[in-house]
């Protein structure tokens, strides 16, 4: 989490989190507290930084729901262990959409809906969106905004990322029935669901 005079913004895993970190510390004078990028804590709720964070414009990190998906099931396969230390295998197409895991964590950021996020910035359109963010909270010379935008992606997995090519449309379906919660909410941030073509 990163925590100003004015705003607080929560990582939502998954939706380029480190790279938004990296962003933020371009502008230190923004920060009063920030979780280090290698410490669990960052994955805060707001709830959990209740005192911190009240009255302040929240902001945290989206990404389309089926490429969400398809990040978080490569990361787990790739870093997860199980108790006995053995490596957790990747789920399947048919097993990554029959869970409400975006829903889950989701709602576990805003404290079952109880905190509302003012500012959602999408991962897709980072750059543009973390700009109108901080700009709101202070003025930006050009060399600022020209160091945002050159900021570097952060830890990306390489797989193929077009979730065309993991997901059938019915499925992709399924995954925003799923999760209603992340549906409803990327329909208002974005405008329409990323559904696939029959």
């Amino acid at each position: 989490m990163v925590i100003g005079e004015r705003f607080a913004w929560g990582h939502l895993q998954k939706t380029a989190g480190n790279a938004t970190l990296l962003m933020f510390e371009l502008l230190p004078r923004l920060i009063v507290f920030a979780d280090p990028w290698e410490d669990e804590e960052k994955h805060s709720s707001f709830a959990e930084r209740a005192e911190q964070v009240e009255g302040k414009l929240l902001a945290a990190n989206l990404r389309r729901l089926p490429s969400w998906t398809l990040s978080w099931a490569q990361f787990r396969a790739r870093r997860g262990k199980r108790p006995d230390g053995t490596q957790i295998q990747m789920n399947s197409p048919h097993q990554m959409v029959a869970v409400p895991r975006a829903d889950r964590l989701l709602l576990r950021l805003t404290a079952d809906g109880r905190y509302e996020v003012d500012r959602w910035l999408r991962m897709e359109q980072l750059t543009e969106d973390f700009i109108a963010l901080v700009a709101e909270l202070t003025d930006l010379t050009d060399e600022e905004r020209s160091r945002i935008a050159e900021s570097p992606e952060v830890h990306g997995l390489d797989y193929d990322h077009e979730y065309a090519n993991w997901f059938t449309p019915e499925q992709v379906r399924h995954l925003y029935e799923n999760n209603p919660v992340w549906a409803k909410l990327e329909e208002r941030v974005y405008g329409d669901l990323a559904l696939l073509d029959e």
